[in-house]
């Protein structure tokens, strides 16, 4: 069955966006009629928006399908776009930020959440910068598709490395500059729980990843706005969160890039991947 999805993605992701498009109608629809996820959808809105009224998150619930619909989409695009395309999908608003600190020979880590499209983004990164992206990324739990995954997401350089590995290979691997790719908003498992925060009017466990690294590199860390413009159209700019990790106390460097990501969740909420269990963990 797995040989059979994936053939139906690489024929699919030969056809043009503007189908791919209208596919994406498709697939919201039949994501809201089937109301998939929809508990943890509205549960997960609910808790994080507890001033919204009932068509308000219903507002929310329906703006998020359409997102998710366009999203499968656009993921399955990846499998085939091309360079030419993503630079045309993907616009860079101030990449001399981090084009500075790669000049000077610093690695430079890019924290962002699973918001607008993360997978492009990615892409479009290791796509424009000439110096190597590294994906710090969680694997899958089937090897078939975390392979298939790896590869589309190196297609243009990029180095993906599990989270288990990642110590080992930066430290291995410190000669030149490089990009330094993290999604920080994922759930750690009850035993890699060690730090808490407040995300989204909830008590949320989060990884200390990030500024791990940084402060193990001494390295900037800059957060990734990922900007909606239009179906498959975005703009990426950066913020700089800190060019100094050694001067920050424990959970500083988290507390920030999560209240970034949060400001850009209640600007756009339909934008974030609601769908997913985040608030599995409770805080004793």
């Amino acid at each position: 069955m797995n040989q059979l999805f994936y053939f139906w993605i690489k024929i699919s992701a030969l056809f043009p966006m503007y189908l791919l498009n209208i596919s994406a109608l498709k697939f919201s629809t039949l994501l809201s009629l089937s109301g998939y996820r929809k508990k943890v959808i509205l549960t997960n809105l609910t808790k994080s928006f507890p001033n919204y009224s009932k068509n308000q998150l219903s507002r929310v619930k329906f703006l998020f399908y359409s997102h998710l619909g366009q999203l499968i989409a656009e993921c399955i695009k990846a499998f085939n776009i091309s360079s030419k395309e993503i630079e045309q999908r993907v616009e860079f608003s101030n990449p001399e930020l981090v084009q500075s600190y790669l000049d000077q020979n610093k690695d430079v880590i890019m924290v962002l959440g699973h918001f607008g499209n993360w997978e492009w983004a990615l892409l479009a990164t290791s796509n424009h910068f000439e110096q190597e992206l590294v994906g710090i990324y969680k694997p899958l739990n089937s090897n078939f598709w975390d392979a298939k995954l790896k590869k589309m997401r190196a297609k243009f350089g990029a180095t993906l490395v599990s989270m288990k590995d990642s110590y080992r290979y930066l430290l291995n691997n410190n000669s030149k500059a490089k990009i330094i790719g993290i999604i920080a908003d994922q759930t750690p498992s009850k035993d890699e729980i060690n730090y808490w925060t407040d995300f989204l009017n909830q008590k949320t466990p989060v990884f200390l990843g990030t500024e791990k690294v940084a402060k193990k590199l001494n390295c900037p860390v800059v957060f990734t706005h990922i900007e909606t413009i239009k179906r498959g159209k975005y703009k990426i700019s950066y913020e700089l969160i800190t060019e100094n990790p050694q001067n920050h106390s424990n959970g500083e460097i988290t507390d920030l890039h999560t209240r970034l990501l949060e400001n850009k969740i209640k600007e756009k909420p339909q934008h974030w991947l609601w769908s997913h269990k985040r608030w599995k963990h409770k805080q004793k």
